[in-house]
């Protein structure tokens, strides 16, 4: 046992000496790890305050009011959140790189009136609208008594209307239905329309760039002496023109006329063609190609019809029909057609049901229709009625008509070049809640339409309406968000409430 003594002394050493290399060079290495972890932390902490900076940023692009700030190229806005994330501030500053444009989807329609005027608070039932010399519009239309008026307005390119009418004019002081005003020439228009005795009569008026109506009836011609109902009125060349309408036993009628440019109408008709000997209610008129015309009206039992007739530059009908298509078997009323492209029509009706229908079909330039119906839709299930069709640009169309309600309705739709019709509506509105009788709608500027009517009170209104014509392009924009040590840049390109992420990049100081 004494030969052992003092042997554990040198153990002990060894061990202390072996746990000082050990322990040391750990204790170095905890010490960098904790060093590392902090800042490693912060460095996420920084960045996390980063994306929410350029995410805000984003947010206030698509759905707030950022891009107001920056509405052109080069514009720049700096700002800090309001909060402070993680208790660090984050600053962030936003260049419109492109300021893209547009509204949206063309042929949406703003829910908004842009401005409204009763132009007649005792009556105003059939108006007819047309351009008169930059901002002034005259409307002719059934008056008070039922008497034929016509008044002047002022629309801006805006849609603003002036608050009163600028001039009126009683051109029939015993009846008026169903006028059509055209301009001759300058200041001289005619209107045609089913007068006393439901004759048929065209009378000229002058009405100057500025508004003012003469006070008296330039001339005046009783084109029929029996029925002259619902005519249309149209140019065919120089001094000629050409009214269509329901005549004697509801057959449907065209005759021309000869009207000078002062205004004078020659005593005597032209030429005349009974095109339809068993029934032509509510003919629409339009030019096909040279001496060709087409004829859309509600004929035989109700149905829908459209005739091709021939009429020479002198006012001679060719004694008969080019070509016809029963283009609807079951129900048409008061169809309007327009031309798409080339030879290819719409029409939008009132159809079966009261429904609102429309339908595309070719007319070639001879007058020939024997092809059919090229497409279909059926735009309004409850209520279509009076509807009338107007452009909006390419291949977007609008249509007013007296919907659900007897309301005023106007709606979107786009038709090809080809004739095909989109199986959906685009937009709609409902402009007037109340009534919105026997619309027509124009054209001002742009996007900017007016429609008259017969409104709340049989009274004659005029609102103006915005169509969307423009196809919203991605605007582009360069987001930086600073936080503490750490930057990011992002590139974003933003298309309404939608928004593409080019670029997201990580930046340390």
């Amino acid at each position: 046992m004494m030969s052992e003594k003092g042997q554990a002394l040198p153990l002990a050493m060894m061990v202390l000496a072996f746990g000082t290399l050990i322990i040391a060079p750990f204790l170095g290495q905890a010490g960098a790890s904790l060093i590392g972890s902090r800042a490693y932390g912060e460095a996420i902490v920084h960045q996390a305050s980063c994306d929410a900076g350029v995410e805000h940023a984003i947010w206030n692009l698509t759905r707030g009011s950022l891009t107001e700030q920056i509405p052109d190229t080069g514009d720049t806005v700096t700002y800090q959140l309001g909060e402070a994330l993680n208790s660090l501030t984050t600053t962030v500053t936003v260049t419109a790189n492109s300021s893209g444009g547009g509204g949206g989807v063309i042929g949406e329609i703003e829910d908004a009136i842009i401005d409204s005027l009763e132009f007649d608070t005792s009556y105003g039932n059939t108006p007819d609208i047309i351009q008169v010399s930059g901002n002034v519009y005259a409307v002719a239309y059934r008056g008070n008594g039922n008497d034929g008026f016509i008044r002047t307005v002022e629309i801006s390119a805006d849609g603003e209307i002036t608050n009163s009418v600028l001039d009126s004019l009683e051109f029939d002081t015993s009846n008026c239905i169903y006028p059509t005003i055209i301009n001759v020439s300058g200041s001289v228009y005619a209107i045609s329309y089913q007068g006393p005795g439901s004759d048929g009569f065209v009378k000229t008026v002058e009405i100057a760039a500025g508004g003012d109506i003469t006070n008296s009836i330039i001339d005046s011609l009783e084109f029929d002496t029996s029925n002259g109902r619902e005519p249309d009125f149209i140019h065919v060349s120089g001094n000629i023109y050409a009214v269509v309408y329901r005549g004697n036993n509801n057959d449907g009628f065209i005759k021309t006329v000869r009207i000078i440019s002062n205004g004078n109408i020659t005593n005597s008709i032209v030429d005349t063609l009974e095109y339809d000997t068993s029934d032509g209610y509510y003919p629409d008129i339009i030019h096909i190609s040279g001496e060709i015309y087409a004829i859309a009206y509600q004929g035989n039992n109700g149905d829908g019809y459209i005739t091709t007739i021939e009429i020479a530059d002198n006012g001679h009908i060719t004694n008969s029909v080019i070509d016809s298509l029963e283009f609807d078997t079951a129900k048409c009323a008061y169809p309007d057609i327009i031309n798409i492209s080339g030879s290819v029509y719409a029409i939008a009706y009132q159809g079966n049901g009261n429904d609102g229908f429309l339908k595309t079909l070719r007319i070639t330039s001879d007058g020939n229709i024997s092809s059919g119906v090229t497409d279909t839709l059926e735009y309004d299930t409850g209520n279509g009625r009076e509807p009338v069709i107007i452009p909006v640009i390419s291949t977007v169309y609008a249509i007013a008509y007296r919907g659900n309600g007897n309301d005023g309705f106007v709606i979107t739709v786009e038709i090809t070049t080809d004739g095909d019709i989109n199986n959906s509506v685009i937009d709609t509105l409902e402009y007037d809640p109340s009534a919105g009788y026997f619309p027509d709608i124009i054209h001002i500027y742009g996007g900017i339409f007016a429609i008259a009517y017969r409104g709340p009170g049989n009274d004659g209104f005029l609102k103006t309406i915005e169509i969307n014509t423009q196809e919203s392009t991605a605007a582009a924009y360069e987001i930086v968000a600073t936080t503490g040590s750490k930057t990011i840049t992002a590139f974003i390109n933003t298309d309404n409430v939608t928004a593409t992420i080019v670029s997201w990049q990580v930046e340390s100081w």
